[in-house]
């Protein structure tokens, strides 16, 4: 399994461990203790929000004090009630038992009392089994509405939340909130009390309002919740972020709610569930298999985001949804997914590292390696690095120790290497590639030679090197290469630039070409012109044997030039290549030379003339190169002989064709043999005798053979004659 499949496979199989991990945790509130504690501190941000509908009666220590220890005579609530009755509450809403009964005078009284105000709330008590106990009857019926006062307690102690109805049952607060003909919210299980500071809300002791003291328009309209406060007897209850309070003090939190539309809804699971997989999802995402951000950027906005988003849905939105599960997940799916990529990875590099080793040279890895993968893949990577340090220092030693100017670049031109010859070319500050483009920057001191057209990178990659002959301002003449870098899966990745200084080569040329022109103009003329008035002076003007004298050095003079400017132009012209048969060729050099051939009555036979051998050469160049061999062949013949030219093809190696003329002449020692196809080097024939000629058409048929990378042979024996074949590659097709 490749790296890329390996790291997707494992990065499906962690984001659906996570995400069931996230799903397991939200459905069983396992971190619930880590919700409640954000769900206290967000809910200080949330601002108070002041309501004139309630105040409180409090059943206080100095209640108590004046009226005497607890629980009082039913007739002292009645007079409480006939008292808050005179203030004209909206409601009275106690929050204090009546499930027992007291002195018949009492509970009369307190009747009486309730049914003259007709509007107080008392509650009931939920026992075991769910079983529920009344107020007492005459109370029960006296009562506008009952309700339990329950709360639910979470594990840590501290009460959050109202409880959802019982059957047809509400909670007091609730049946007090309908009564008043609010649209109260539908009661459900997942509500949450908005607590806030209790200080908001107008209090009153008991003890001054049965001592006498009117309430005036303070309860007015208002619901008055009457409870006990005082210390020892009242219960106090945790809550969050204002440290406890009493039971009066919470009803009157969650009637605060219900009235002001301030209840705070807990998500569902549903709604959970989701809040929990996005951001783990999200951040897989952005970790990805190849990630292309910082994943620890990801997890840090992402928690920062789940806090901000939770906040803010309970605040504006009234909606709770906890942030411990998604901010766990994030927690986990991070540092399990960057322990995988890492151990991927390390395995991954170990193998290359390993095959690094096996298929380099130059790279060895370090002996010892232990069993332990990391200790082992920092080794190897260690060698790898050393390795890789050498062969850049030995690549830029040997660029340095190329004559021409050379610059490696990039695919867009950019400098990344450049050899001593280059800085000594461009200056050293123009090759330092501390700047981008200064590779197209310096081919802008070029143009190319004849158009003046600038020079530039390629536009893409070619298969064979580009070259371009250029010009600079100061004369200077370069050819300049461009030779395309490959990577080793194939791909493109830059370019090698020589810059090769050919002026002196140019000067060369030129000089070339005057003495061609010299010797085809300048000294064949008077040659011709020496020959012409030889045959047209008069026999008496010069003697016949200084005639023949000057007739032969003209002659040969005539020789000399012709085969130098042949022997030249095979060297530096560019061929024109074409598919021609060698057989035919044959016949060309043959019906050349036969005037010679009859002159000194020597028949000649051909072999294979008609077999098509096919060869791709420049065909008047190869033509004048048999001429050569059959006219050599001619001269070194006694008259009467016989000459034998045969065409075939090698039978060994690779397809090459071979044209053999043998002739009968007095053959070669083997000294002659070695030095036959050096330039003015002519061979003995007989004692100290030579023979006529200069010494330039085995030379000439030598460079035309190898320049069309064929070979030329000669074999003899003195006294038996010489075959020279020359021998070419076949061509790969036939001509059309």
């Amino acid at each position: 399994m490749n790296l890329a499949v390996r790291l997707k496979t494992e990065w499906w199989i962690i984001a659906a461990l996570v995400s069931l991990l996230a799903v397991i945790l939200t459905l069983g509130n396992a971190l619930s203790r880590l919700d409640n504690a954000a769900y206290d501190q967000l809910l200080h941000l949330d601002p108070p929000r002041p309501d004139g509908r309630i105040a409180l009666v409090e059943i206080d220590d100095a209640a108590l004090a004046q009226f005497g220890r607890w629980p009082w005579d039913r007739s002292v609530h009645a007079q409480l009630v006939d008292r808050l009755r005179e203030g004209a509450p909206q409601a009275i809403v106690y929050d204090t038992l009546f499930t027992e009964p007291g002195t018949v005078q009492g509970d009369a009284a307190l009747a009486g009392a309730m049914v003259h105000a007709g509007n107080v709330f008392l509650p009931f008590f939920i026992g075991a089994g769910a079983k529920v106990v009344e107020p007492i009857a005459p109370l029960r019926d006296a009562a506008r509405g009952t309700g339990f006062t329950d709360f639910l307690v979470d594990p840590d102690g501290v009460m959050r939340s109202a409880p959802a109805p019982l059957g047809s049952r509400l909670h007091l607060m609730d049946d007090v909130h309908g009564s008043l003909g609010a649209s109260a919210p539908v009661p459900g299980a997942g509500r949450l009390i908005p607590f806030t500071s209790g200080e908001q809300w107008p209090r009153l002791s008991a003890a001054s309002l049965l001592a006498g003291k009117g309430p005036g328009a303070a309860l007015r309209g208002k619901v008055v919740l009457v409870g006990v406060t005082a210390a020892g007897i009242g219960p106090r209850y945790p809550v969050p972020g204002h440290g406890t309070m009493s039971g009066l003090e919470i009803n009157a939190q969650f009637l605060h709610g219900l009235l002001g539309n301030l209840m705070i809804a807990k998500a569902g699971s549903a709604a959970r569930i989701g809040f929990a997989l996005v951001p783990v999802w999200l951040l897989m995402l952005l970790m990805g298999p190849f990630p292309r951000f910082s994943p620890a950027l990801g997890l840090a906005v992402g928690t920062v985001g789940i806090l901000v988003l939770s906040g803010l849905l309970l605040l504006l939105g009234r909606v709770w949804l906890p942030p411990a599960t998604p901010i766990l997940a994030l927690c986990v799916a991070y540092p399990i997914w960057g322990w995988r990529q890492l151990a991927i990875t390390q395995q991954f590099m170990h193998g290359e590292l390993l095959r690094l080793a096996a298929d380099s040279t130059i790279f060895t890895p370090p002996a010892g390696q232990g069993r332990q993968p990391l200790p082992s893949t920092i080794a190897l990577l260690t060698a790898a690095i050393a390795s890789n340090r050498d062969m850049k220092r030995f690549v830029a030693e040997r660029l340095d120790q190329l004559p021409d100017a050379t610059l490696v670049t990039d695919g867009e031109g950019d400098i990344l290497l450049a050899s001593a010859s280059a800085g000594r070319l461009f200056g050293p500050e123009h090759v330092r590639g501390d700047e981008p483009g200064k590779g197209g920057a310096l081919l802008t001191r070029f143009r190319q030679a004849g158009s003046q057209k600038p020079i530039r990178f390629p536009v893409a990659p070619t298969a064979a090197p580009l070259s371009f002959d250029a010009i600079t301002e100061d004369g200077h003449f370069f050819t300049i290469r461009f030779a395309p870098q490959l990577a080793a899966g194939g791909g493109f990745v830059g370019w090698i630039v020589q810059f090769m200084d050919v002026s002196e080569a140019k000067a060369a040329q030129r000089q070339r070409d005057d003495i061609l022109e010299l010797l085809t103009h300048d000294m064949r003329s008077p040659q011709a012109s020496i020959l012409a008035v030889l045959e047209t002076a008069p026999s008496e003007n010069i003697a016949p044997e200084e005639a023949r004298r000057i007739r032969h050095y003209a002659e040969r003079t005539l020789g000399l030039a012709d085969g130098f400017v042949q022997l030249a132009r095979a060297e530096s012209l560019e061929y024109a290549l074409e598919d021609v048969a060698l057989g035919d060729m044959m016949i060309d050099a043959i019906d050349d030379l036969w005037p010679q051939l009859t002159a000194k009555s020597i028949s000649i036979e051909t072999c294979g003339e008609d077999e098509r051998l096919i060869v791709r050469v420049e065909r008047s160049l190869v033509t004048r190169a048999l001429i050569n061999l059959l006219d050599n062949a001619i001269k070194h013949s006694r008259a009467g002989s016989h000459i034998r030219c045969t065409v075939g093809q090698e039978p060994d190696g690779e397809p090459r064709a071979f044209c053999a003329i043998s002739d009968e002449g007095p053959g070669l020692e083997e000294a002659h043999r070695h030095r036959l196809f050096e330039r003015f080097h002519r061979g003995p024939l007989g004692a100290g005798r030579r023979m006529d000629g200069v010494g330039l058409g085995l030379s000439f048929v030598h460079t035309v053979v190898v320049r069309h990378r064929g070979e030329v042979r000669c074999l003899s024996e003195v006294g038996r004659g010489a075959t020279f074949s020359l021998i070419l590659p076949l061509a790969d097709r036939a001509p059309s």
